[in-house]
Formats: structure tokens, sequence, C-alpha cells
């Protein structure tokens, strides 16, 4: 009898069980129930927004509360999610750049008839659409200083800004990108400056009317920014000479430089320590027995920045017209000839066969005492390739026996390289 009440009980637990089961699917009470956060789907495939080569920018997903109704217990959590909602923007109204409102439809999939969508949180969505767009600009810097402050002191120049990176590439919207009139370095400044300085600069997008375009992107975000600053100096002109006698250390030749000083600007850190602008050199290889003129143009000379404008060269007068001038037939020997900076394993001999006129400018009373044998020959191969072989090399002829007298123009040796460079070099 015992074992008869045991599977009776479980007989009746289990007709309980299905009879409950019953009850709740077909007696169960309806119920409203949200489901937030619904993706919201934008599907360009087909539509003529993307025959026209749109594409969305800015936000990339869109969401939506959606409250739906039906049994209770086929709403359960476990049961019916947001996989079981579609929500979709249309496209039907999309065929022109821009901000588009876009209606949203929903529909229940996946699940059993008796559920009904009842809302949606949201009626539409704003999505911009547009072909997109991609541009090169320049860095612009843009210093802001307090009112009333200068960007430098008086006396002081502020050069062109340095950046660390000079160009940005936007991509976004056509339209909007379009607008773009400039990109520059924003660099909010408290003082004047006085001397160098480096500061970082934010990285901003302008248009026309100042603003910033929408949903487009700058692949820089900052840069740093130098600030180079210049003094202001009205400086004397120098000019240098080489290959110069020893007489005229103590007693040179007349020199007019025009003009004689001149307006500059120069790297702060060095404008106290600079007296002079020294413009470079002349050679007296190059100075004849006349009035010599050598023009030194302005943008050869990048030690200074010069502050006019219309001065385009500096121009140097060496009077030599003092001077007398005398040809002199020299025969070259090795002995005479001073061989400088040949690379080690190498020798030179030259041609002897035959004399180089020479031309000579010096006093008439020095020229008169001057004989060929007073002057010799000096061949720099610094800065040569040197090989083994026959050559022609450079050659300065020096009046060795006078201080006062220097050889005029250029000349040539016919040159014989032997050897060879020592294992290696």
């Amino acid at each position: 009898m015992v074992s008869d009440n045991r599977f009776l009980f479980f007989i009746s637990l289990l007709a309980a069980f299905f009879a409950w089961c019953l009850v709740s699917a077909y007696a169960s009470p309806e119920v409203e129930r949200t489901v937030a956060n619904v993706p919201i789907s934008i599907n360009l495939s087909g539509s003529a927004a993307e025959q026209l080569g749109y594409q969305t920018f800015g936000t990339t997903e869109y969401y939506a509360d959606v409250v739906v109704k039906g049994p209770k217990y086929q709403l359960a959590e476990s049961i019916f999610g947001t996989r079981n909602i579609r929500l979709t923007a249309s496209l039907s109204r999309v065929d022109s750049p821009g901000l588009k409102t876009l209606a949203l439809s929903g529909e229940i999939v996946d699940a059993s008839n008796d559920i009904q969508l009842v809302s949606v949180s949201r009626d539409s969505i704003s999505v911009y659409f547009d072909t997109e767009k991609q541009m090169e600009y320049t860095i612009e810097p843009l210093l802001e200083f307090p009112d009333g402050v200068s960007s430098v002191p008086e006396g002081y120049l502020l050069d062109t800004p340095i950046l660390s990176v000079s160009t940005a590439t936007v991509t976004g919207p056509a339209t909007e990108v379009s607008k773009i009139e400039r990109i520059v370095a924003k660099l909010p400044m408290k003082e004047a400056l006085t001397s160098n300085t480096t500061v970082p600069a934010e990285v901003l997008m302008l248009c026309s009317d100042k603003s910033e375009p929408q949903y487009s992107v700058c692949d820089i975000d900052s840069v740093d920014v130098t600030l180079p600053v210049l003094k202001v100096k009205n400086l004397p002109i120098s000019v240098s000479f080489i290959n110069q006698p020893i007489a005229y250390l103590k007693n040179p030749l007349k020199v007019s430089i025009t003009p004689a000083r001149v307006d500059v600007a120069i790297p702060a850190g060095s404008a106290d320590t600079m007296s002079t602008l020294d413009i470079g050199s002349v050679s007296f290889s190059d100075i004849n027995n006349t009035v010599n003129a050598y023009a030194v143009d302005i943008v050869d000379i990048d030690s200074v920045r010069f502050l006019d404008e219309s001065l385009e060269s500096i121009v140097v007068t060496v009077d030599a017209s003092s001077m007398d001038k005398k040809t002199f037939q020299v025969t070259v020997s090795n002995d005479t000839v001073t061989t400088l900076n040949l690379p080690e394993g190498f020798s030179a001999a030259y041609d002897q066969t035959k004399s180089i006129a020479v031309t000579v400018i010096g006093p008439a009373a020095s020229l008169a005492e001057l004989n060929e044998s007073g002057i010799y020959a000096e061949v720099d191969f610094s800065g040569t390739d040197v090989t083994a072989g026959n050559t022609t090399v450079q050659t300065r002829f020096i009046v060795k026996s006078l201080t006062d007298c220097w050889c005029y123009g250029g000349y040539e040796l016919n040159a014989t390289i032997t050897g060879a460079a020592p294992a290696g070099n």
C-alpha cells in the first residue's frame, strides 16, 4: 500500500505541473514591458543615398526604448529582448547632402504573434549624409596676446614661427570640409617675447565665419611652435680678404662699401656679441690694378635679416688703381710647387715643359725688382677626389720674394698623380 501511495503522489504532482503550465499559457494576464536600448538600423544598401555615394557622419550608433505588450510569460527577459525587435530608419527622403530627419519604423521579429509593439521612445533620428572628402592644409600659427600687449617689445622683431608639423589632413563630409578656410595652431600668449620660445599649440579647423566644421576630423591635434625672436641693430658692414700680402695688413688698399651700415634683425641670443656685419671675403687674386667692384647679393647673406626690403645687394669697391701690372714667364719645377692636402699614399709631379704667363700686380718699384725666380706655385688638393693618372689642377701663384705684390687671375697646371690610398682607407 505504501508503494501505491507514492506512485499516486507522483502522478498527482505531475498532473498539477501540467495544469499550471496550461493555465500560465492560456490564462496568463497581458502585461507591458519596456525594452531599453534597442539599436536602430540605417541600411544604405540599395538606397538612393548609396547611389549618390553618401555615407553617414557623426554618431555611428542610435538607440531607442520600445514598449511591448503580450502575455507575461512570453515577455520574460530570458525569452524576449532587443534581438526580437527591429527598428529601421527610413532613407526615402535622402536625396541631397546635409542633416536629415529619418522616420523610424518598428516590428517584432522571432517572437510569438501574441506580442505587440506599443510605442517607441522616439519617432525619428537626425543623421548627416554626404560624400567623403579629404584635403591637406598648411597649418598657420595664430598668436593671441592680451589687449595692450604686443608680440615683442620695441627694438625686437618676431620672425616666422616654426611648426613641428607643417601640414594637416582633414577628412569629413564634402560640404563641411569645403567650408574650411584655414587650419591654425592657436597660441594664447601672456606676455611679450624677448627670446626664442617653444610652446605647444592646439590645432583648430576654422571656416570663413570662424566656426568649426561639423563631423570633420583633423589628423593633427596639437603641434609645437617655435617663436624665433630677433633683435634689431644698426651695424657697419665689413669684408675680409684672403691671400693678402703682408704689407697690406697695416696699410690696406682703399675699400668702400655701399651701403656702409644697415638695419638688420639678429637672433636675440647672439645679437649682443655682433658689432659688425661681415658679408664675406675678397681674394687678392681677383683684384686687378683698377677700381674693382664686387656685388654681394642680400639673399646670399643668411646670418641676419635685412629690414630694408628695397636693398638687393651690397657693393664692395677695392681701389688698386695706383698699382702697376707686369707679366712674368714662370717655368714650373717640382721644387717650386708647394703641394697641400694630398692624401696619404699619393704623390704629384707637374709638367715642366712649358712656362706659364703669370700676371703680378704691385707698386711699380717692387715690380721692377721682381723676377720669375721670386714666384712660386701652390696646389691645394683639399676637397678633391684624388686618383692616380694625369689631371689638370687649379693653381695659385704667389710672390714670395716681396710682401707688397700679388698674382692676379686663376691658373692651371698639368699634374701626374701616382700611388694609391693605403688599404682600409
